[in-house]
C-alpha cells in the first residue's frame, strides 16, 4: 500500500515520474527488435477503421458493408493486432515523412530541432550535432543493427548540389544497411498504366502496376527481412549490384528494420488490389458529402485554408468530370489509396507469418507503425502535412512477448506519439534513456493498456504551428495567431471550430496555456532522478 500511495503521489506531482518508476525490464536477456515502418499508413485499417471520426465511416456509411471493406484493407495488420497491443490514438510529431521519422529516431521533436522539412539530411543541422539515434544507441550497447527500405527517409545515399546526404544514416546507425529501391515497381521496370481518373499533379497520380506483386520492390525487401528473421541468414543484391550475405548474430541481440514505401504516392498497386474495392460500394461519396466538406471548412481561418487546402480535391472532381462523373473521380482516388494499402499489407504478411512461427518469437519485440495520417477528401483535401486529426492519426502496434498483457490483442486508448518510440525501446532493451531524448516511455502501457498515462501529445507542421491533443480536445495555434478548437468527444470529425464561441473561452485559455507548457519542456522533464 505504501508503494501504491507513493506512486500516486509522484504521478500527481509530476506525470513522468510514474513512467520511469515502472519502466524496468522484464527479464535479464535483452530482446531483439523487429521494426516495420509503413509509409503514409493512416488509420483506415483493422481496429482503427471504425472509430468515431474516421472518415472511412463517411465513405462507407452502411455498417455491414464497411465491416466487409475493413476486412479487405489490411488482414495481415489485423492478424498482428490480434496478438499485440494497438495504440488506438497514436499521432505523428509532424505529418511529413522525414521530420516525423527523424523526431522518432533521434528523440528530438521538430519544434525543438527546427527540422520541419526534408530537403537536406538531418545531420547537416546544428541541432543534431552529436545526437545519437535510436539504432545507433542500440548499436553502441551491443545490438547488431540491420535495415533496408524507408526507415529515416530515403533508402540510399545521394549527392545533391554538391552536398552528400546519407539519408539512411549508414555512417552512424547501422552495422548493415542495404541500399535498395522500394515501392510498387520492380526490377523488370515495367511501365505503370495511368488511370484516366488520375489528377497527375506531381506525386499525386495513380494507376495500376504492371509488375507482378511477388516481383515488386516492397515485396522483395520484406521477403529478404522475413528470410533473415526466420533462417538467421539471407542474401540480397543492392541497387549498385553488390551482393550482401547477411547473418543475424548468435551471441547478441539485434534490431532488424524494414520500411515499406507503399502506400505512399504514386498509387500504383497491381490490379488485384483495386479489385478489392469496387467504387460502387462507396455510397457515402456523393454530392451531399461534397456539400458537407465544403461546409466543414467554412469556419477554418482563411490563412489556414490557404496553408493546407490546395487544388487536389478539385483536380479529382475534374478528372471524374472528364470521364462523365465528377463524383467517380473522388471514388477512384480513394480506391487507389485503399489498393496501395492492401498491397503494403500483403507485402508485410510474410513478416507476420515469421513473427508467428520463428523460434525467436519469445524474445522479439515487434512494432509496426505508419509515420503519420493521410486525408482522402476530409477537410476538402488530400495528403498529409496539415494539423487536423486525419493527417496526424496513424497506426502503432507493439508486442513484447515478455509482457503477457501486450500480446492479447488489447486496445490502448491513451494518447501517444511516435515521439515516444525512442524512450520506449531504450527502456525495453534495459538501457537508460539518453539525456537528450524527449517523450514518455510507453512500457507501462504494454504491461497494462489501461494504466494511468500522461495525455498531452504535441504536433507541429512547419515552424510556429502547433497542435495539442488531449483525451477530449484538439487545439491548434498557428504562427499568425489563428486558432482552431474542437471537442473531440462530441465532434470527432472536427466539424465545428469552437474558437469564436464565448462559452468555450475558458477552455481555450486553459488549452493555450497547456500548449505553451508542453512546447517549452526540455528533455529532462521526461526523465526522473528517482529510478527503480
Amino acid at each position: 500500500m505504501k508503494r501504491v500511495a507513493l506512486l500516486t503521489f509522484l504521478f500527481l506531482l509530476h506525470p513522468s515520474s510514474l513512467i520511469h518508476l515502472t519502466a524496468s525490464t522484464a527479464g535479464g536477456t535483452p530482446p531483439n527488435f523487429l521494426m516495420i515502418a509503413v509509409d503514409d499508413l493512416n488509420h483506415y485499417n483493422a481496429i482503427l477503421a471504425d472509430q468515431p471520426g474516421n472518415f472511412l465511416r463517411k465513405i462507407y456509411p452502411d455498417t455491414e458493408q464497411r465491416a466487409k471493406v475493413i476486412d479487405r484493407i489490411a488482414p495481415n495488420i489485423a492478424r498482428l493486432a490480434d496478438q499485440s497491443t494497438t495504440f488506438s490514438y497514436a499521432f505523428s510529431p509532424q505529418p511529413l515523412c522525414g521530420p516525423c521519422r527523424t523526431a522518432a529516431l533521434t528523440g528530438l521533436p521538430p519544434h525543438i530541432s527546427g527540422y520541419t522539412e526534408h530537403s537536406r539530411h538531418f545531420r547537416h543541422f546544428a541541432a543534431f550535432d552529436g545526437v545519437v539515434t535510436l539504432p545507433q544507441y542500440l548499436r553502441q550497447n551491443g545490438y547488431q543493427t540491420i535495415g533496408l527500405g524507408k526507415i529515416f527517409h530515403k533508402p540510399s545515399v545521394e549527392t545533391k548540389n554538391g552536398e552528400r546526404h546519407d539519408w539512411p544514416d549508414m555512417a552512424y546507425s547501422w552495422d548493415t544497411w542495404i541500399e535498395r529501391r522500394m515501392g510498387m515497381g520492380g526490377p523488370n521496370r515495367a511501365k505503370r498504366s495511368i488511370s484516366p481518373y488520375s489528377p497527375e499533379n506531381g506525386y499525386f497520380t495513380f494507376g495500376a502496376s504492371n509488375t507482378p506483386t511477388e516481383r515488386s520492390w516492397d515485396f522483395l525487401n520484406a521477403q529478404f527481412a522475413t528470410e533473415l528473421y526466420l533462417a538467421g541468414r539471407a542474401e540480397i543484391t543492392d541497387l549498385h549490384g553488390a551482393e550482401h550475405h547477411v547473418s543475424l548474430p548468435d551471441d547478441a541481440p539485434f534490431l532488424l528494420a524494414v520500411g515499406l514505401f507503399a502506400p505512399h504516392m504514386p498509387w500504383d498497386a497491381p490490379p488485384e488490389f483495386y479489385d478489392r474495392f469496387p467504387t460502387q460500394e462507396m455510397t457515402g461519396i456523393d454530392a451531399s458529402l461534397i456539400d458537407w466538406v465544403d461546409q466543414d471548412i467554412a469556419d477554418i481561418p482563411e490563412s489556414v485554408r490557404k496553408l493546407f487546402i490546395n487544388e487536389d480535391f478539385d483536380l479529382t472532381l475534374a478528372a471524374g468530370a472528364r470521364n462523365g462523373d465528377s463524383i467517380e473521380g473522388w471514388r477512384r482516388a480513394v480506391q487507389a489509396y485503399l489498393a496501395a494499402t492492401a498491397y503494403a499489407d500483403h507485402c508485410l504478411g510474410q513478416l507476420i507469418d515469421a513473427v508467428e512461427t520463428s523460434s525467436r518469437k519469445d524474445n522479439t519485440v515487434v512494432m509496426l507503425f505508419g509515420d503519420h495520417g493521410w486525408q482522402l477528401g476530409d477537410k476538402r483535401r488530400y495528403r498529409k502535412h496539415a494539423l487536423w486529426e486525419g493527417a496526424n492519426h496513424t497506426t502503432l502496434i507493439m508486442r513484447d512477448p515478455r509482457r503477457p498483457a501486450s500480446i492479447q490483442g488489447a486496445e490502448c486508448d491513451r494518447m501517444v506519439s511516435l515521439q515516444y518510440l525512442y524512450p520506449t525501446l531504450a527502456s525495453l532493451a534495459g538501457l537508460p534513456i539518453p539525456e537528450h531524448v524527449h517523450g514518455y516511455d510507453m512500457t507501462p502501457l504494454l504491461e497494462n493498456p489501461n494504466a494511468e498515462f500522461p495525455e498531452d501529445v504535441l504536433m507541429t507542421n512547419t515552424e510556429g504551428n502547433l497542435t495539442l491533443r488531449t483525451q477530449g480536445w484538439r487545439y491548434t495555434r498557428y504562427r499568425d495567431g489563428s486558432q482552431e478548437l474542437y471537442d473531440m468527444l462530441a465532434d470527432p470529425y472536427e466539424y465545428t471550430n469552437l474558437v469564436s464561441d464565448p462559452q468555450y473561452k475558458k477552455q481555450l485559455q486553459k488549452l493555450d496555456q497547456q500548449l505553451n507548457q508542453v512546447a517549452a519542456r526540455n528533455a529532462s522533464y521526461y526523465r526522473n532522478e528517482l529510478s527503480p
